[in-house]
């Protein structure tokens, strides 16, 4: 029998069109959202060139991903879940990566060291994008085992805001600058504005990973809606 669909089989497809796999695509994306975080802590342990640009590439495909999937998305006749998640799901795994590229863009612009805070907080971004990963892959099989991980995902800004909020508290300290100054040491003043520009770019580094963990959130927030839903 030679190869191809047969004219039935063509015209089934044309009044019943098949359902794209959209829970295995959203897993593809939700693998980029891991791998990305997972080289973001990488970077902020070794601060290395070339686990910038590696970032940039991840980065790259989950947006070019991101579209493919939303076309997808716009010419399906239906969908495996409801529409609207399927639809938050694309796009709320991607914004992550993407703004994790943009910390580290401007890390590199503004000449920024990382430091044990930023390596924290990435930790926490990473292990949360895996655990999304593992829960959004169980969706398709065993989706009531998802919930852990949705839970684990909806704890990310919490658990980063605890880092966070030690950050700024360690980064606001001037009690040495202060005493410098009243005792009129030399440079005092110099070295304490350097001290005040180097706090305001890394407060700005801090709460963008911070943004980030809120946008984790989202993605969680979408998995539980899809776990509640299906299972």
């Amino acid at each position: 029998m030679s190869g191809g669909s047969s004219p039935f089989t063509k015209m089934l497809d044309n009044v019943f069109p098949r359902i794209p796999p959209f829970l295995d695509l959203i897993g593809v994306q939700a693998g980029l959202l891991a791998k990305g975080m997972s080289v973001a802590v990488d970077y902020f342990s070794e601060s290395s060139t070339a686990r910038f640009h590696e970032i940039i590439v991840i980065e790259t495909q989950a947006r070019e991903l991101r579209e493919k999937n939303l076309d997808i998305l716009n010419n399906a006749f239906s969908t495996p879940i409801d529409r609207e998640d399927v639809l938050r799901s694309i796009v709320n795994l991607e914004v992550p990566v993407a703004s994790i590229r943009v910390v580290i863009e401007e890390m590199d612009a503004l000449k920024i060291k990382s430091d044990n805070a930023m390596l924290e907080m990435a930790v926490v971004l990473r292990d949360s994008a895996a655990a999304l990963q593992r829960g959004f892959s169980k969706l398709d099989t065993t989706p009531a085992q998802a919930e852990p991980d949705a839970q684990v995902g909806l704890q990310c800004l919490s658990n980063v805001d605890k880092v966070y909020r030690k950050a700024l508290s360690n980064l606001y300290s001037i009690d040495d600058d202060l005493a410098k100054m009243r005792a009129h040491a030399d440079g005092a003043e110099v070295q304490a504005m350097i001290h005040v520009v180097e706090m305001l770019k890394r407060r700005e580094i801090y709460r963008h990973l911070r943004n980030i963990a809120s946008k984790m959130g989202d993605a969680a927030s979408v998995l539980h809606n899809i776990v509640i839903q299906i299972s």
